[in-house]
């Protein structure tokens, strides 16, 4: 018996998205930089340093001024002000480990089930564990952070410098010295391009490690509760 078309063609179509197309492990080896995850940890990388250096001055000044100031009342004011812009930056480190990283990061607090006043989410989030948690975080953003974007920046100019060896010395028509190694073509600084590529694909895995440990870590101080197995990485529905 034939199928009429329109129900052939229902259950030939395949829905968009329903299944993500991987590469294989082996290709991901030799090609790291295929993998978007490799680039989303480039980008969570080179981010740690300005974002963990504004969140250390700002969470440093906030609460070194605030805490001392709450004898004339103004301390009080700078550290409520400290706890909503900490929180704020705990949410966006968040959104980010879980776009970037693919981290599957917890909610920070339970969704309530009436209206709430600002009175009670204040008191909810300071009571809760998710914003001490998330502030251990924000202070190890900037000493990590820091140190991770020094080691990128170190192997990719390395290894950049070396792939463009040929370039260089053909567009300069200069000379490369190297012990036991003298260097005066572009077909001579071949060798030097490939110890360049080589460099370069181990950067892309140095950066893999980076943004799975990030991704750990945010995935432990960035949340409270266990991570729901239903959600995507990025499916954000953070009620704070």
């Amino acid at each position: 018996m034939c199928r009429p078309p329109e129900r052939a063609a229902e259950e030939t179509t395949v829905t968009p998205g329903a299944a993500s197309f991987r590469l294989p492990p082996a290709v991901l080896a030799v090609a790291p930089f295929l993998d978007r995850r490799a680039w989303g940890a480039v980008a969570y990388v080179w981010l740690g340093f300005p974002l963990g250096l504004a969140w250390f001055i700002g969470l440093t000044v906030g609460f070194a001024a605030g805490v001392p100031l709450t004898l004339v009342w103004v301390g009080f004011l700078l550290l409520f002000l400290t706890v909503v812009g900490a929180w704020g930056a705990e949410g966006l480190e968040r959104r980010l480990a879980m776009l970037l990283l693919g981290a599957q990061v917890p909610e920070r607090r339970a969704r309530p089930a009436g209206r709430e006043t600002f009175r009670k989410w204040f008191g909810s989030v300071v009571g809760g564990p998710a914003f001490w948690k998330g502030l251990a975080f924000l202070f190890l953003r900037f000493p990590l952070g820091l140190a991770g974007w020094t080691i990128s920046v170190i192997a990719f100019s390395f290894s950049l410098a070396l792939l463009g060896a040929p370039i260089a010395v053909a567009v300069d028509a200069g000379e490369i010295h190297i012990p036991f190694w003298f260097v005066d073509t572009p077909l001579d600084a071949l060798p030097i391009a490939l110890v360049g590529l080589a460099g370069l694909i181990g950067t892309f895995h140095l950066h893999r490690g980076l943004g799975w440990a990030w991704a750990r870590l945010a995935e432990a101080l960035l949340g409270a509760g266990r991570v729901d197995s239903r959600r995507g990485p990025t499916d954000d529905r953070d009620s704070g």
